[in-house]
């Protein structure tokens, strides 16, 4: 089963110093040869939009965001999850009618007003090599199923719409919903 779509949640039992800790990832790319990857929706970092446009001397005039802490693997990218209204010279569309983008046009775009209607944007990304994400998920040596993750229908309202400290727990209702739905 592709994840794709889909938000990895949290297990409750995921210790309160793991990184990964009442995260909830947006998974975009979940291939069998390639592994998967995605981006940490409720993990704000240090930085703002306007610090991160003030670091590459750039003028940025919009509402000054937070930047999302996307995961621990390459911290420098920086990754646009966005809606499917606009688009940048290396923009893929994902599921959800999102799209994500890295270039370095994206950051000019944006100052200069041309952006999407919603829009996050991240500081590294979450990857999983080919076969690791489904260990996880079943509990594969040496992997733990108590403290693996679970997964629900991503939508853009989570993503866009919801308080950053509700984020976790709706996704984790949900995700509970979904597994009651799927056995009775």
């Amino acid at each position: 089963m592709s994840l794709e779509g889909k938000f990895l949640v949290a297990h409750p039992n995921c210790p309160s110093e793991n990184l990964f800790h009442k995260s909830v990832i947006y998974i975009y790319q979940d291939k069998i040869d390639q592994g998967s990857v995605g981006v940490i929706i409720n993990k704000p970092s240090r930085y703002s939009v306007r610090e991160i446009y003030n670091g590459k001397n750039l003028h940025y005039l919009g509402e000054d965001k937070i930047v999302f802490h996307g995961g621990p693997v390459n911290t420098n990218a920086l990754v646009l999850l966005h809606s499917s209204d606009w688009t940048s010279v290396n923009t893929m569309s994902t599921y959800c009618d999102l799209r994500i983008t890295s270039d370095t046009q994206m950051l000019d775009k944006i100052a200069r007003a041309d952006q999407p209607k919603y829009w996050k944007l991240f500081g590294g990304l979450s990857t999983w090599a080919p076969g690791q994400l489904q260990a996880e998920l079943t509990g594969q040596y040496p992997y733990k199923a108590a403290n693996s993750w679970l997964y629900v229908d991503a939508t853009q309202d989570l993503i866009f719409n919801t308080k950053i400290q509700d984020i976790w727990n709706i996704a984790f209702q949900e995700s509970g919903s979904q597994m009651f739905d799927q056995y009775f």
